[in-house]
């Protein structure tokens, strides 16, 4: 009975930390990956990304947005809570400055 319960218990250890459970990676942060810094580009949910890591420096351009959905790695943000933040990326953009605390800058 000894000898069948260590390689059962190895085989569940392995299935426990094998693809089969791994999860998707997601993020809350959106990275700005426009062409252009436009006023078009900047408030284009299509130009925003989420990542795992925000590679920001707080400097003079749109670099991102937090938002508080989740979403996997590679999907845009949440329309809804995108389209409440566009007029703020926009003014960030302007002002060289983060409207507010939910928008990072970059160089």
């Amino acid at each position: 009975m000894r000898k069948l319960i260590i390689p059962v218990v190895a085989i569940i250890m392995a299935f426990g930390s094998s693809a089969f459970t791994a999860k998707k990676s997601t993020s809350n942060f959106f990275k700005y990956n426009g062409a252009t810094r436009t006023q078009t580009d900047i408030q284009n949910i299509n130009n925003y990304t989420a990542r795992t890591d925000n590679p920001c420096e707080d400097v003079t351009n749109v670099c991102g947005v937090t938002l508080s959905t989740a979403k996997t790695v590679g999907q845009t943000p949440a329309s809804s809570e995108f389209n409440a933040e566009k007029a703020n990326l926009w003014l960030s953009q302007q002002n060289h400055s983060p409207a507010d605390g939910a928008i990072d800058m970059e160089p």
